[in-house]
């Protein structure tokens, strides 16, 4: 159990005013999953009043965990929303970081990958137990190994945080998913391998079949995603009271992120596939994902609750889906994504409250 969080610089976080202990969750999704988490992010500190950066844990998984490192490194969510629109940032950590989002890691479409299956290995010892795997941990397996390359994220992480920090004295927690085993790994964690943040982070951003596999301790590992979108589930037995979970591939049911009061999650599930009619196979594939991504985050959001943490979940509405599209990398809709989730968070937060 986790007793007492650090900063990103091994100092013990100051604990919150009213004594409660925060965690906060930042899920995968993409460029488009980061710009919309920004936008999310301004508007829980604005609602709440709170920095997100001062939880005692943050937990990210691939686009959340790069925005993650930087929230440890001391970036204020409204540094990332000016960096995001590419204006200039004169002070804090980001002052001069000069960040290409569009292109950095390779626009909106992957390379194409090696030919052969990215892990047999995997793929042999999830055929044999498949119920110890999530379903996605099967499939990136199978998936050709990707030719993508995430060193342009790991250079901004450790323009940030140093380039020798290593997570275990940071607030900061990396989710990614060991590519020899598929046994899912919390970089940070009593116990994980040991890890430079930078590496750490380009490993939870390694999509299967888009970037290669990145090494970490001697092992290559891939995208947390792979395990979970949001991997909530870990902040148990933190001795967290609260825990803000903010989820770009989910689907927001409610203003506190459940089922309508009176209504099943399949019930509040279904509207949500009468109201939104995504066109094209990509499209409805992406469609599909996100509900399988929203039963999981709710499967995690009753084990925290179920051990006494208050959750607060943070995800999409319709109106930033339409916004979004289903190309998660798509370059030319990350600026309207960010200025979408602004709105639609802030209302939500402020309905909450």
């Amino acid at each position: 159990m986790v007793t007492q969080a650090s900063t990103s610089d091994g100092t013990q976080a100051p604990p919150a005013a009213d004594g409660v202990r925060r965690g906060l969750v930042l899920g995968g999704g993409g460029m488009l999953g980061a710009a919309w988490t920004i936008g999310a992010l301004c508007a829980v500190e604005e609602v709440t009043g709170r920095q997100p950066g001062h939880a005692e844990v943050l937990l990210g998984t691939s686009a959340g965990s790069i925005l993650g490192a930087m929230l440890a490194s001391g970036v204020r969510p409204q540094e990332l929303r000016d960096h995001q629109r590419g204006l200039p940032i004169t002070t804090g950590p980001l002052a001069g970081v000069d960040f290409d989002y569009d292109t950095a890691v390779g626009g909106a479409l992957p390379p194409r990958p090696r030919p052969g299956i990215g892990s047999p290995g995997l793929l042999r010892t999830t055929v044999r137990h498949p119920r110890e795997y999530p379903w996605l941990t099967m499939v990136s397996a199978v998936v050709p190994t990707g030719r993508g390359s995430v060193a342009p994220v790991g250079e901004l992480v450790r323009g940030l945080a140093g380039p020798d920090h290593r997570l275990g004295g940071s607030v900061l927690r990396v989710v990614a998913v060991d590519y020899r085993t598929g046994h899912r790994v919390a970089f940070g964690d009593p116990g994980a391998p040991p890890a430079e943040v930078g590496e750490a982070v380009m490993a939870s951003c390694a999509i299967p079949g888009w970037f290669a596999p990145v090494e970490v301790a001697g092992g290559p590992y891939v995208d947390g995603g792979c395990w979970s979108a949001t991997n909530a589930d870990l902040m148990l037995g933190r001795g967290l009271d609260e825990v803000y979970v903010l989820a770009p591939m989910a689907l927001r049911l409610h203003p506190r992120g459940r089922a309508e009061p009176g209504r099943g999650t399949v019930a509040a599930l279904r509207e949500w596939r009468e109201r939104d009619r995504p066109r094209g196979v990509l499209a409805q594939l992406v469609s599909r994902y996100r509900r399988s991504v929203t039963r999981q985050l709710l499967r995690e959001a009753r084990l925290l609750r179920a051990a006494g943490t208050r959750v607060q979940l943070l995800a999409p509405t319709l109106e930033d889906l339409a916004v979004m599209g289903p190309n998660m990398m798509d370059p030319a809709r990350r600026g309207e994504v960010l200025e979408c989730a602004l709105r639609t968070s802030r209302a939500a937060l402020a309905g909450v409250r």
